[in-house]
């Protein structure tokens, strides 16, 4: 892992050489303090020499200080978003203090849309908007993590910190029971793995949410859209910039479990609850105990490190920098790490012709820990097996205890893990931008995105007692490689004509996705050591896999703009996509957008109406596909082979043999998503109060789904792919921010939320769906028609039978026990239908994984030179059901218990109402039915950044020779307020036994990897 650290030496140099660049020959310093128009310091402001690239910009007080060559005849230019432009004449003065006026159109800041980009005061369309420097405040290894809490209508959730590991990121709720996972574009280029890309690399990031903003992505916007711009030069004098973050981490929560004696006395407990004898004599003999968690964990550590150098002229403008992320994680062998370089140029290369080009060079190592049940089994394996025993074998995988129950050594499989997984990425874009005529301009983009994945993985062998071993090691390799390249051409015209204001874009598109998965396999490696882990030194069951994929997609794109006094305003566009995972009868889509607004604040009646700045009404309807779903390739409509093992003959030989391994449906066509959307934007006194608020309803038609079909029809064990299923969504999604500064006091608040709640309308067969599998009671989740996406359904519990006459008295219509086999301390389940029997006709919904709302709450405040940032996230109404309580307050099983098991469970009359007895044998299946007393209050609220900084007085930054110099310390994830028993709330998909992760099987806790708490301190320098 080593090797992706540059060598101390080559960053020094490499340090000097960017230092070098910024040399100037200052003749006359000039200072001054760019303010308000309530007096008070603007930070970041931009102050120009005009007509050179000397430059400056603001620190939090608003102060400045630049060199400039001539203080007689320069005039400097003052710039600041939402403010007006500004031009001063020096005149001889080398102290110039300025005051800039509001901008009234504060509002037409410029959005990154598709294709292009629009005044924000003009959009139609539901888009968000989030800067670069808000996401940069987390140090955190992903995009999705950063975009946790910023913006209205999309909800990210965590399954834990494993390094490496991407949420979920969800715009606007579920679209379909398949892949919900956005569209992500970055500069232009749409890619599927983002993970290449450093957060702190993204100047702004904007999130279509409705179909009319995303339609212009057609076919794979059925999820939303998220379109990343990474960081550009101005132009100015060479800056350069230095990140540096440290941090450490502690799991957030860990479950306190039973020591050695008391998980004793309570499997003695729950053996003669059942009858049965004492498994432990003396459980005061067990006087150390084992600590599985503490065996397998360590602290965890973040670094960012990161060197960046942009400036420009008239002519070019650039961009550079290098990154490196490495995250230590909590577990033993999982780790990640990410070194990235970026290009990023602009050339104006003739009057009307400007060329760039976009490039990033990334590689990723990670340690992978293959295991969803390890979290889980470090709790629940018995305290009383020591971690570690001595051996004789000569093989060091050996020497661990064996425990009485089914779980491996967790300590062992740790120690024995080797699954190392690389990736590197080559993504960029070249392009040309010529002006025919002012306002007709046509550019033409090659992007491409390419990675190698490369996994080693070995397993050796070992024997730690005769239900824990592997009598023959082996090995896997595999080399995969994506190749992708797209070619945009747009050509877009804009034009006014008096009143009357038009922007057109067409635009043609061209892509292409190779995959190519090349894998060896081997067995029987001479012996363990990692000189040996390859594939030639295998001596016995070589295999290999391979296979190839390629997909492509041509497009055609419209869209007009049109607006009356920039007042009343409409928006439409078109898209048709080609794609080749589609039978040619089914392969072209269509996908509509129309969209209006009004703008109320510019009309007359509104004048007199001083408190309201801006008022925006805005609606949209659109049509987007999904094409995202993992079961779509071309075997969707093309019938496919797979080599099957037989035997036959008098000598049992085994033969390789041919089969159809699916059914092709030749009438396989897209998925489609219909929107409607509401919205309105408004600002209030001065603008420093901004509401924005939309109602949205989804409409999920021709969803893809397996159907299943009659044993007789043969064609192996698959389904065909077929446009069967249906859903919808209704839902609001609502930002609401401040800023105002007094004097040197500055402060803000955004608070945003997202309520969207999904049913399903028709499924195949009208046959419902069950997912998100247990080892202990099966599958909770059911999707049905009519109902919500993967809710809980089980038996209801009546509390807990106190004593037999409680028993006695339970019964049926005529007369018998409801619960015959039930004893004082069981449950008592809910008999709904009232037919004397509890059986399947009695379970219910219980629970919904949904949340009623998601939400961020950001805060910002600063004095002088102090900063601080608060942020917090977080979900109210959403279910979770926490399987380990099957685990952990059984007595049928050897795994440890939660500590206290046996005062919180019942243990005579009026003990527990709650919590049934202790048993061996559940014969009233108090945890083996699933049931309410597995369904919890999923709601909380964590507290995911609080961050301090400091930046430090200019006139001490000149004199460590640079021009701005921040430090600060920050804490993440430091605090989560819930009800919930379990670990953590926010578990996404989790993990489950033997389903896949989807949309059909969340909030079930089988135990996912812990969320860290991380300290972290850092500094933010510029020369």
């Amino acid at each position: 892992m080593n090797n992706l650290i540059p060598k101390k030496g080559y960053m020094v140099c490499f340090l000097l050489f960017f230092l070098s660049m910024t040399g100037a020959f200052a003749q006359t310093a000039v200072k001054g303090t760019v303010k308000d128009n309530t007096g008070s310091g603007l930070p970041g402001v931009t102050v120009l020499l005009k007509g050179t690239t000397v430059g400056a910009a603001t620190d939090t007080q608003g102060n400045f200080t630049l060199s400039v060559p001539d203080a007689a005849t320069g005039v400097l230019q003052f710039s600041f978003v939402g403010y007006k432009q500004q031009e001063v004449a020096l005149a001889g003065r080398t102290t110039v203090d300025v005051t800039l006026g509001v901008d009234t159109k504060a509002l037409d800041e410029v959005v990154v849309v598709g294709y292009g980009t629009q005044e924000k005061r003009s959009l139609t369309n539901a888009v968000t908007t989030v800067q670069g420097q808000e996401l940069s405040k987390l140090t955190v290894s992903d995009v999705g993590s950063a975009l946790q809490g910023k913006a209205a209508g999309v909800s990210v959730v965590g399954a834990g910190s494993e390094p490496g590991a991407s949420p979920q990121i969800l715009i606007r709720g579920l679209s379909t029971i398949n892949g919900n996972s956005p569209l992500h574009v970055v500069d232009g280029l749409p890619v599927a793995n983002i993970n290449y890309l450093n957060p702190k690399d993204i100047a702004s990031l904007s999130v279509l949410k409705d179909a009319a903003s995303a339609a212009i992505y057609g076919s794979r916007a059925a999820n939303g859209v998220i379109l990343i711009t990474t960081k550009a030069g101005v132009k100015g004098e060479p800056k350069i910039t230095l990140d540096v973050t440290y941090g450490v981490s502690n799991p957030t929560k860990t479950p306190d479990m039973a020591s050695g004696s008391e998980y004793a006395r309570i499997m003695n407990l729950a053996a003669t609850n059942s009858g049965r004898p004492a498994v432990y004599p003396d459980p005061a003999s067990f006087t150390q105990s084992t600590d599985w968690w503490k065996e397998i964990s360590r602290r965890g550590s973040t670094q960012n490190y990161s060197v960046g150098l942009s400036g420009g002229s008239d002519k070019v403008v650039y961009s550079t920098g290098i990154s490196y992320f490495k995250e230590q994680g909590l577990v033993r062998n999982s780790d990640f790490e990410r070194l990235s370089l970026r290009m990023k140029t602009e050339y104006q290369a003739a009057k009307h012709l400007k060329v760039g080009e976009d490039f990033n060079i990334s590689m990723t190592n990670q340690k992978y820990l293959n295991s969803g049940s390890l979290f889980r089994d470090a709790f629940n394996d018995d305290p009383i097996t020591p971690a570690r025993r001595p051996g004789t074998s000569g093989n060091p995988y050996d020497y661990y205890g064996a425990s009485p129950t089914d779980i491996g050594n967790p300590l062992a499989f740790v120690e024995r893990n080797d699954d190392k997984r690389n990736q590197y990425f080559l993504v960029g874009t070249v392009y040309a931008n010529y002006e025919f005529t002012p306002g007709l301009i046509f550019e033409t983009r090659f992007g491409s995105n390419n990675n190698v994945y490369e996994r080693n993985a070995f397993s050796p062998f070992y024997t730690i007692d005769p239900n824990e071993r592997n009598q023959v090691n082996s090995l896997r390799r595999e080399h995969n490689i994506e190749i992708n390249w797209n070619n945009t051409n747009t050509l877009n015209y804009t034009k006014s004509f008096g009143d009357h204001n038009i922007s057109a874009l067409a635009a043609v598109t061209l892509e292409k996705f190779t995959t190519r998965t090349e894998a060896a396999l081997g067995q029987a490696i001479p012996s363990n050591s990692p000189d040996l882990r390859y594939p030639d030194a295998a001596t016995a069951n070589f295999s290999i896999e391979g296979n190839d994929f390629v997909n492509t997609i041509a497009s055609l794109i419209g869209r007009v703009n049109y607006d009356y006094k920039g007042r009343y305003l409409l928006g439409a566009s078109i898209r048709r996509d080609g794609a080749s995972v589609f039978p040619s009868a089914n392969r072209w889509g269509v996908f509509p957008s129309v969209s209006a607004g009004w703008l109320i604040s510019d009309e007359n009646f509104m004048k007199d109406v001083s408190p309201v700045n801006f008022f925006k009404l805005r609606a949209s309807w659109g049509r987007v596909g999904n094409q995202n779903i993992r079961s779509i390739t071309n075997s969707a409509y093309i019938g496919t082979l797979d080599q099957v093992y037989y035997v036959t003959g008098d000598t049992r030989t085994e033969q390789l043999g041919v089969i159809q391994n699916n059914v092709p449906n030749p009438n396989v066509k897209w998925e489609t998503v219909e929107d409607y959307n509401i919205g309105t934007d408004l600002a209030f006194l001065q603008n420093r109060l901004t509401v924005t608020a939309d109602v949205f309803r989804r409409n999920t038609m021709d969803m893809l789904m397996s159907q299943a079909i009659p044993g007789h029809a043969g064609y192996g064990y698959n389904s065909p792919v077929t446009n069967i299923g249906s859903m919808k969504t209704n839902g609001l999604d609502f930002s609401v921010g401040y800023a105002k500064s007094t004097g040197d006091f500055t402060y803000g608040a955004n608070i945003n939320a997202t309520h969207a709640i999904s049913k399903i309308k028709k499924l195949a067969n009208g046959q419902a769906l069950y997912s998100g599998n247990t080892p202990i009671f099966g599958r909770p989740s059911k999707t049905e028609e009519g109902g919500y996406v993967g809710a809980f359904y089980g038996y209801q519990t009546q509390g807990i039978f106190q004593n037999q006459n409680d028993i006695d008295a339970y019964k049926g219509p005529t007369g018998t026990l409801v619960q015959p086999s039930a004893k004082p301390g069981d449950f008592r389940f809910a008999d709904l239908n009232n037919d004397g029997v509890i059986d399947a006709k009695d379970q219910k919904y219980i629970g919904n994984p949904t949340p009623d709302l998601t939400f961020g709450v950001n805060l910002n405040a600063g004095y002088k030179g102090f900063d601080l940032q608060v942020s917090l996230v977080g979900s109210l109404g959403n279910d979770i059901v926490n399987a380990n309580k099957g685990w952990w307050y059984s007595g049928s099983y050897n795994y440890n218990k939660i500590a206290g098991l046996e005062d919180k469970a019942w243990h005579g009359e009026g003990t527990s109402n709650t919590v049934p007895r202790i048993l061996a044998n559940d014969n009233n299946q108090n945890l083996t039915r699933f049931s309410d007393f597995y369904v919890e209050d999923g709601s909380y609220a964590r507290m995911r950044n609080l961050q301090l900084g400091y930046t430090l007085p200019q006139a001490t930054s000149k004199l460590l020779h640079t021009s701005s110099l921040r430090v600060y310390v920050s804490a993440q994830n430091l605090f989560t307020i819930t009800n919930y028993s379990g670990l953590d709330p926010e578990i996404g998909y989790g993990r489950s036994y033997t389903d896949t992760p989807s949309a059909l099987n969340r909030g079930v806790d089988l135990g996912n990897y812990p969320t860290t708490r991380t300290y972290l301190v850092g500094a933010n320098i510029a020369f």
